[in-house]
């Protein structure tokens, strides 16, 4: 019974709002046009164009400032929210509706909770407490705003989190959010290296393991590394959510013109890394968002390496 009731909730859920989708016809046509020029700048004018007419204190200017960073994230995970209420500029509209890698962010962080439902609500049929670890958590909003939304509605399921991010800033403000959601006692944050898990997160024990955004800056070699140490610290059926930015039209200008560099991976690349970790290839999903791309990779630990 309990299982059935949590898995209503999510179908009937209204917290998902829509994804945001590819524009077609003579909008879509001019836009790839127009990308076509903004790739073939150079990089100093690429990224007077991307500043023009900007506020002091505006979204562009705060995303290319914080670049890999929770406050660039932030400003694209906020823009929906911030833009009904006014406070958006015709500039930073623009380029938060213009750039597909901005909406395919907000797409992703969708995804991205949706998943962590479906993955509570599979570790629920079989426990009630569940360790949920974020690695290169950032702001962890995706995690918070997931595990917020079961306060108090199944009071037999309990929720435990551990945060590990690098950045100070960015465990001090997921800190922030964690209290905002009421989830602060539930919540454990950790200024940490990713590359040492075993001593971070010893006796942890999570059963579900969110590591979104972060490969996106390691080389194989590396990323291959941290997904080996969170197979081995990941509960016996356990899942982990993680993803990976795609090869896509806007290359060119987000590395030069926002200053954005990335390693871009195939949704066959993204599988391969996991493999090599130890994921078996029938145990691991990769799902798009409709934009195509950022992917998610949803794997479950059911074999040992």
């Amino acid at each position: 019974m309990k299982t059935s009731r949590i898995t209503r909730r999510i179908i009937n859920s209204s917290q998902f709002p829509p994804y945001e989708q590819k524009r077609r016809g003579l909008i879509g046509w001019l836009r790839m046009r127009i990308l076509k020029l903004l790739a073939l700048l150079p990089l100093k004018m690429a990224q007077t164009v991307f500043l023009a007419f900007n506020g002091e204190n505006g979204d562009t200017i705060t995303v290319f400032k914080n670049v890999t960073k929770w406050k660039a994230l932030e400003v694209l995970y906020t823009y929906p929210e911030r833009r009904k209420k006014g406070k958006i500029s015709l500039t930073d509209k623009f380029w938060q509706n213009f750039l597909d890698n901005a909406r395919s962010i907000r797409n992703r962080l969708i995804l991205v909770k949706k998943e962590l439902n479906l993955a509570i609500q599979e570790t629920s049929k079989d426990k009630e407490l569940i360790h949920i670890l974020s690695i290169g958590s950032g702001s962890a909003r995706s995690v918070l705003e997931t595990v917020s939304s079961y306060n108090g509605e199944f009071p037999n399921l309990q929720l435990k989190v551990m945060l590990i991010d690098m950045d100070p800033t960015a465990v001090e403000f997921s800190g922030i959010l964690a209290r905002k959601f009421n989830i602060n006692g539930y919540a454990t944050k950790l200024t940490g290296n990713f590359f040492r898990l075993e001593r971070d997160a010893a006796n942890f024990d999570p059963e579900i393991v969110e590591l979104v955004g972060l490969l996106d800056y390691l080389t194989d070699k590396q990323a291959t590394v941290l997904l080996n140490k969170v197979f081995r610290i990941l509960a016996p059926k356990g899942y982990v959510i993680t993803g990976n930015i795609t090869p896509n039209i806007e290359v060119p200008f987000i590395t030069k013109g926002v200053n954005w560099p990335m390693i871009y991976r195939t949704p066959k690349e993204l599988q391969n890394l996991l493999e090599k970790a130890g994921f078996s290839s029938e145990n691991i999903r990769i799902k798009q968002e409709p934009l195509g791309i950022h992917l998610t990779a949803i794997a479950q630990k059911l074999s040992n390496p």
